[in-house]
C-alpha cells in the first residue's frame, strides 16, 4: 500500500476528535446566534449616579416582563433586606440620638438590646434576623420617639428610602420561613457593582406598523446596567456600542443632598453634569434620550420642609409642585441637542405599576417618532 493511503489513514478522525469536533461547531452556531440575537434588540443603557433608583427599575423589568422571582431567587435577597432593616433602625436610633430625643425606660432597653444584637454580628453578609429581635425592632419603631424623629426630622439625616417600608413589615420579614415578596426584593436597596444585563420581550405594546418597517428588533430588549458610584463608572465605557436608548435616572430628591463620596458637590448638579457629558458624546448621537425623574413622591414631600431655592439659587418660581417640577425638567431639557429623541417623565421607581406605564410611553414614543420619521405616521 503507498504513502497517499497511509497518509488518508492518519487524516481519519477519531470517534472523540469527530464529538470534539461537532461539538466546537454547536458552540460556533449558539455563538453566532446568540450575536445575531444581540443586534436583533433594542439595547437599552440604564445610567444614572448612585441611589437614583436605576437598580430597582432594572429589577422593574424582570417583574414586569420575565417571570418575576421563584422562591430560590427571592431567597437570595433574604439578608440583603434584613441588611437594610438593621441600617434603617440604626440610621433612626443615631437621629435621635443627634438631635436629643430620648426614649422611655422600656424603649431605651429594646435599643440596647438592638445595639448589642448588631455588636455580636459574626456574618453581617449572611445576616438572619431571628423573631425575637425582629420583635424587639417593631417595639423601638413604634415608640414614640422614633415616630417623632421620623416624622419631624426625616429629611434632616441620611434616611434609607424604603426605611417606613421595612420597618412598618419588620414583624413579617422576620418570621419564621420568610420569604422575599416582589414588593419587599423591589424596595430593597443593593449597590450595583459590575455590569448586569437583561433581555426581554415587551408584553404589552402593540406594534402594529413594526413589521413593514422591518423593525422587529423593536419589541425585544437587552437593558444594561452598570454601578452608579464613581468608581464603578470607568466601566460605562464597555457598554457604549450599538445603544439605541439611554435611559438616565435621577432622583429628585437629591436637590438638597451632597454627594456622599465628595461633599463639595450637590448630587443633582452632579447627575446633570454627568447627563450632559452622556448626551454630548457623539457614541451616542443615534440613541434616543429618555430621563426618568424619580423619586417624585419623596420630591413632593420634601418640598414642604427644604425649597428648592435654597440650593438652587437661580430658581425664580414658588415652591409649588408644579413649578419646582418644571424648573428641573428645563434644567435637563437644556443639554439636549436637536439630533436627539428627548422624553422626559416623573417616576416612583418601587411603584410597578407606574414603571410598567411611563416605559411602555417611553417606548411608544420612540417608535412613533421613528415611524413619522420614516413617513409611516402622522
Amino acid at each position: 500500500m503507498g504513502a497517499g493511503a497511509a497518509g488518508l489513514r492518519g487524516s481519519r478522525l477519531s470517534p472523540e476528535e469527530r464529538a470534539n469536533s461537532s461539538k466546537s461547531r454547536a458552540i460556533d452556531r449558539a455563538l453566532s446566534k446568540d450575536h445575531t440575537d444581540d443586534l436583533n434588540r433594542f439595547k437599552i443603557l440604564l445610567l444614572g449616579t448612585s441611589e437614583s433608583g436605576k437598580s430597582t427599575i432594572f429589577r422593574q423589568m424582570r417583574v414586569l416582563h420575565l417571570d418575576g422571582y421563584a422562591k430560590e431567587d427571592a431567597l437570595e435577597y433574604l439578608s440583603i433586606i434584613h441588611s437594610n432593616c438593621m441600617e434603617a433602625l440604626t440610621q433612626l436610633v443615631d437621629a435621635c440620638s443627634a438631635f436629643g430625643i430620648l426614649h422611655d425606660i422600656t424603649v431605651q432597653e429594646d435599643v440596647n438590646r438592638f445595639e448589642d444584637f448588631k455588636r455580636k454580628l459574626r456574618d453581617p453578609e449572611g445576616l438572619v434576623i431571628p423573631v425575637v429581635i425582629g420583635r424587639c425592632m417593631d417595639r423601638v419603631w413604634q415608640s414614640s420617639s422614633l415616630q417623632l424623629c421620623y416624622e419631624t426630622r426625616r429629611f434632616r439625616f441620611a434616611l434609607l428610602d424604603s426605611a417606613k417600608y421595612f420597618m412598618d413589615n419588620i414583624v413579617r420579614l422576620t418570621e419564621d420561613n420568610y420569604v422575599p415578596t416582589i414588593q419587599d426584593i423591589v424596595h430593597c436597596r443593593i449597590s450595583t457593582t459590575g455590569i448586569n444585563e437583561i433581555a426581554f420581550n415587551h408584553k404589552k405594546m402593540d406594534f402594529k406598523y413594526i413589521f413593514c418597517l422591518k423593525w422587529p428588533f423593536l419589541s425585544h430588549y437587552r437593558m444594561v446596567d452598570v454601578g452608579g458610584q464613581r468608581s464603578e463608572r470607568r466601566k460605562w465605557i464597555h457598554c457604549f456600542d450599538n445603544v439605541d436608548m439611554i435611559l438616565f435616572i435621577v432622583s429628585m430628591s437629591d436637590y438638597d443632598q451632597l454627594d456622599p463620596e465628595d461633599h463639595k458637590f450637590n448630587r443633582m448638579k452632579q447627575s446633570y453634569e454627568i447627563f450632559k457629558t452622556i448626551v454630548h458624546s457623539d457614541l451616542f448621537r443615534h440613541a434616543s434620550i429618555v430621563l426618568f425623574l424619580n423619586k417624585f413622591d419623596v420630591f413632593v414631600e420634601k418640598l414642604k420642609t427644604s425649597p428648592l431655592r435654597r440650593s438652587f439659587k437661580n430658581y425664580e418660581g414658588d415652591n409649588s409642585e408644579e413649578s419646582a417640577r418644571d424648573f428641573i425638567k428645563k434644567l435637563f431639557r437644556r443639554c439636549i441637542t436637536d439630533r436627539h429623541k428627548f422624553f422626559v417623565f416623573e417616576t416612583t421607581a418601587t411603584d410597578t405599576g407606574n414603571i410598567d406605564l411611563v416605559f411602555g410611553s417611553a417606548v411608544a414614543h420612540i417608535v412613533n417618532e421613528n415611524l413619522r420619521s420614516a413617513g409611516l405616521h402622522e
